[in-house]
């Protein structure tokens, strides 16, 4: 019974990403609209998840049977554990990954982050933007939003932040470099 249920997850969740992908919207970055502008996780990026999930769904399958028929020195169910482990963590962050975006409009910016409500701030309001984390494959950093006093979002890396921040254009807040040091 416990083959059945890990086999079932193995199969169930990168068909179910997979169907996601192919019928769901395209998540193209829409930029240049009327009224808005929306930024997205690359979808190469989150369909190279939904890529790895069949990968190794098929290799699990593949290494599982031949400890079950070969009688391989370990039994099908580590192998089957191991695998969708994997499969299952690929899941969640890539369905994490297809809810996080960042739409402009023409005072003010919504950003939908990967967990939790919507932040919405108005460009006049903005006190500071500071650049956080490590580099993403765009090149940039996170960039952290303070308005009235507060952090009210966080901008990843990993869209567009350049059209962003011309967008915004409060490059007024960003830190200085003055002599070496950072004002």
């Amino acid at each position: 019974m416990e083959l059945v249920v890990l086999a079932a997850v193995e199969v169930v969740l990168p068909v179910l990403a997979l169907l996601l992908e192919h019928m769901g919207n395209v998540r193209l970055s829409e930029r240049h609209h009327r009224h808005h502008d929306t930024y997205v996780v690359p979808v190469s990026f989150a369909r190279g998840l939904v890529l790895a999930m069949a990968f190794m769904s098929v290799l699990g399958f593949v290494l599982g049977w031949l400890c079950a028929m070969l009688e391989f020195l370990p039994s099908p169910l580590p192998v089957f554990a191991f695998f969708d482990a994997f499969i299952v963590t690929c899941f969640a962050g890539w369905a994490i990954l297809n809810r996080y975006k960042v739409s402009v409009f023409g005072s003010r910016l919504v950003i939908t982050p990967f967990v939790g409500h919507d932040a919405s701030v108005r460009f006049d309001d903005i006190d500071l933007l500071r650049w956080v984390g490590l580099r993403k494959g765009s090149g940039y950093r996170d960039l952290v939003i303070w308005a009235r006093g507060r952090r009210v979002g966080r901008i990843s890396g990993m869209v567009d932040v350049e059209q962003i921040l011309m967008a915004m254009d409060r490059f007024d807040a960003l830190p200085r470099v003055e002599g070496g040091i950072i004002s």
